[in-house]
């Protein structure tokens, strides 16, 4: 909370001059999302999009572009590189199609089969090599002109939507899976599960004809406005596939350098609020949705299959190791390897004290399961 409190400090103090000078947007920054308006990380952009303008005193007008508004999700790259938009918003491990190494940074599944957490990685970022490898993989890899912000952290995202209790990998083996595409059902079928990957929209659809028998999105926040309860109403919350999820925002490189300085410095620090505004209300967000799906749509939350964990991370090794023959690749993976070898002790000693005063709590019935 300290790094907080100095960061909104330092935003009063630096950027309070420049309120005065300027009232006309002297530029504009479009950003063309991958999201629905009723997403709650919409509703975060906005919050950033308030933040950037007020912040630059008004010289920077921000606009927001709902799903497909002006490019479909898939385009935003090269979108925002070639300036057809001069921002964006999606998730890194959507370039992976093009280079490997994208599922590292958004959605290295199972934590790199290392333990690695969402906070350590947000850490490996920040901290560490993770920013800079960023974006060497985007303007040295991929040869695109822009600059990439990872500031909406989404993880951990649930295993999944099931039509019954189930206690064993043996168990949901059997069953056919809607998974994410690339690395993480690449990871399932490793382990033995049978998946399939297909759109948002073809979910309900596919789950109602019976061609799959369970099925994963995000987390409660989402889930719940996907419709999911109707269909399962058996949810396992913790899911290894994308423990670690985080969308980024893309601004051209180009018309980023062009701003003056002081204004680069708005976008940075907005960016970094954005972060820490969606940590907070993400919180808010999915808990008030889970106990929504609880009480008022029969949900029953279940604990996921111990041996999963060992299954799944030993999948995510193999699966993440096939690609270490490429260079850029190998150099992503083991410098996060390093980061976890760091931070996974901590992590897990910390994590697990407030593990275990939940778990005291709802033990001794003081918290429940919104019953």
């Amino acid at each position: 909370m300290k790094k907080f409190a100095l960061l909104v400090v330092a935003l009063a103090l630096f950027f309070g001059p420049v309120a005065s000078k300027a009232s006309a947007a002297a530029y504009e920054l479009k950003i063309q999302t991958s999201l629905a308006t009723s997403s709650m990380y919409f509703k975060t952009l906005e919050r950033l999009k308030a933040n950037i303008e007020k912040l630059s005193a008004g010289q920077i007008k921000v606009e927001l572009y709902a799903d497909g508004a002006i490019v479909k999700n898939f385009e935003i790259f090269d979108a925002v590189s070639e300036g057809l938009v001069n921002g964006g918003m999606c998730w890194t491990h959507w370039a992976s199609g093009k280079h490997p190494a994208g599922t590292l940074f958004s959605a290295p599944i199972g934590g790199l089969g290392y333990g690695l957490d969402q906070m350590s990685q947000l850490s490996w970022m920040f901290e560490g090599e993770g920013l800079k490898l960023l974006n060497a993989y985007y303007q040295d890899i991929l040869k695109l002109d822009m600059i990439s912000f990872p500031v909406l952290p989404m993880g951990p995202e649930c295993f999944g939507w099931f039509h019954e209790k189930y206690t064993s990998v043996a168990q949901i083996n059997k069953l056919t899976f809607r998974a994410p595409p690339g690395v993480p059902s690449e990871a399932f079928k490793e382990m033995g599960m049978p998946v399939v990957s297909m759109a948002g929209g073809d979910i309900i659809p596919a789950a109602q004809r019976g061609a799959i028998q369970a099925a994963e999105w995000i987390a409660p926040g989402e889930d719940i406005v996907m419709g999911f309860p109707e269909v399962w109403k058996h949810y396992y919350l913790q899911g290894l596939h994308q423990a670690i999820s985080i969308g980024d925002v893309y601004i051209n490189k180009t018309w980023f350098e062009k701003l003056p300085k002081n204004l680069q410095e708005v976008i940075n620090l907005s960016m970094k609020v954005c972060l820490i505004d969606q940590l907070l209300s993400g919180i808010k967000v999915n808990s008030e949705a889970l106990e929504t799906m609880v009480r008022k749509q029969g949900v029953v939350i279940e604990e996921t299959p111990a041996d999963y964990y060992p299954a799944f991370m030993k999948a995510a090794r193999t699966v993440i190791a096939k690609y270490d023959k490429d260079p850029f690749f190998k150099k992503v993976h083991d410098s996060q390897i390093a980061w976890a070898k760091l931070t996974v002790p901590f992590e897990t000693r910390s994590n697990g004290l407030f593990y275990m005063m939940g778990k005291t709590a709802m033990d001794e019935g003081i918290i429940t399961d919104y019953k």
